[in-house]
C-alpha cells in the first residue's frame, strides 16, 4: 500500500461521561491502516483549572488493537466537566508511529461538556453528576471587558457574553478563565462547515447562533455544539435549530408565540447598559416582564441588533 502524503492531527472524542469516569479516544483517518503498522499512543493529563487546586493525573492512551484504522483510548477517573465556575481542561498528547517509528506528536486541549437541552430548557451537569436547570443570562460585549477582573464579576452575577463573530483568542481566554459565550455567527456557505468544526471543541461556547435562513442540508453538524437561530417577526423556525433567540418587544405577543415551544427559547431585548451589574439587572427586568406566564431558557440583551 502506498504511503499517505501527510499525517493528520488525531481526532479526539469521548463517550460515557459520568461522575465516575469517561472514555477518551484518539483516532486518525482509515487510510492509515492498523495492518500497515500505524499506531497511536500518548496520554491524557489533567484536569487543569485556574480556579481549583485539583492535582492533575496522567492516564495513558492504550492501543485498542486490530481494526480498520488506529484507535486508542484512556479511561479517565473522576472527570471534571467544564463550567464558568470550574473551567477545567485536559491536555492530550498523541504520538503517531508506524512500525515503531515515531512519525508525529501532537498536544491538544480537551474539555468535557455537559450543557444540553431538555423539554424546552437548558440543563447542566456538575462534577458530582447532578443535573439541574441552567438559565442563560447574557449581555453583548467583549471578552476583554468580561475578563478584566479575571471574570470574577461575571461569575458572581452568573452573566455570560454574547460575542458577534468571536475569534480564537476569545475562545481561548474564555475557556481558560471561565466565561460562557454565545457565538453569533453569519458565515458564508463556503466557510460554514469549517466555522462549525472550529467552534465545536471550545467548551466555553454555550451555543452558536445562525440566521434562520442558513442552509445546513449539506453540513455535518458537530456533536458537541448546540445550534440556535435568531427569529424575527414571523420567520419559520428551521428544522436544525436546537434553541431559539427571539426579540421580546411586546411581552403579550412574545408569550403568545413562544410559551408552548418544545425548543428552548431565549428572550432577547435591545436596551442600554453601562456595566455588567447593570446588564444583569436588565436581564432580570426582561425576565420579570415575561413572567409569570412562563419561564424561558434564557434572557439576553444587547445594545445593537444581533444581525
Amino acid at each position: 500500500m502506498s504511503q499517505p502524503n501527510s499525517t493528520p492531527t488525531p481526532k479526539l472524542f469521548y463517550t460515557n461521561l459520568n461522575s465516575v469516569r469517561v472514555s477518551v479516544y484518539a483516532s486518525i483517518d482509515d487510510k492509515f491502516c492498523w495492518a500497515d503498522g500505524w499506531r497511536i499512543d500518548g496520554d491524557v493529563y489533567g484536569p487543569h483549572c485556574k480556579l481549583s487546586d485539583t492535582l492533575p493525573a496522567r492516564i495513558k492512551l492504550q492501543d485498542l488493537g486490530a481494526g480498520k484504522s488506529p484507535l486508542s483510548s484512556a479511561i479517565v477517573p473522576d472527570p471534571c466537566p467544564w463550567s464558568a465556575e470550574l473551567p477545567a481542561t485536559y491536555k492530550v498528547t498523541t504520538n503517531i508511529s508506524q512500525k515503531d517509528k515515531l512519525i508525529q506528536s501532537n498536544v491538544q486541549q480537551l474539555a468535557f461538556k455537559t450543557l444540553t437541552t431538555n423539554s424546552g430548557k437548558l440543563q447542566l451537569t456538575d462534577l458530582n453528576g447532578f443535573t439541574k436547570r441552567w438559565v442563560l443570562r447574557a449581555a453583548a460585549g467583549t471578552v476583554s471587558s468580561a475578563l478584566s477582573d479575571g471574570g470574577e464579576e461575571c461569575r458572581e452575577l452568573r452573566l455570560s457574553r454574547i460575542i458577534v463573530d468571536p475569534d480564537t483568542d476569545d475562545y481561548s481566554r474564555a475557556t481558560e478563565q471561565g466565561l460562557w459565550i454565545i457565538a453569533v455567527c453569519n458565515p458564508s456557505e463556503s466557510t460554514l462547515q469549517q466555522q462549525l468544526d472550529s467552534l465545536s471543541p471550545w467548551p466555553c461556547v454555550a451555543c452558536c447562533i445562525l440566521p434562520a435562513e442558513t442552509d445546513l442540508n449539506n453540513i455535518q453538524q458537530p456533536d458537541d455544539l448546540l445550534l440556535g437561530t435568531y427569529i424575527t417577526n414571523n420567520q419559520v423556525v428551521p428544522d436544525w435549530a436546537e434553541l431559539i433567540i427571539a426579540d421580546a418587544i411586546d411581552p403579550i405577543k412574545f408569550n403568545s408565540r413562544w410559551d408552548s415551544s418544545v425548543i428552548p427559547v431565549i428572550a432577547h431585548q435591545l436596551t442600554s447598559y453601562n456595566n455588567d451589574r447593570n446588564a444583569r439587572e436588565k436581564c432580570a427586568a426582561l425576565q420579570a416582564s415575561l413572567a409569570p406566564r412562563t419561564n424561558y431558557a434564557g434572557y439576553v440583551i444587547s445594545k445593537q441588533p444581533l444581525y
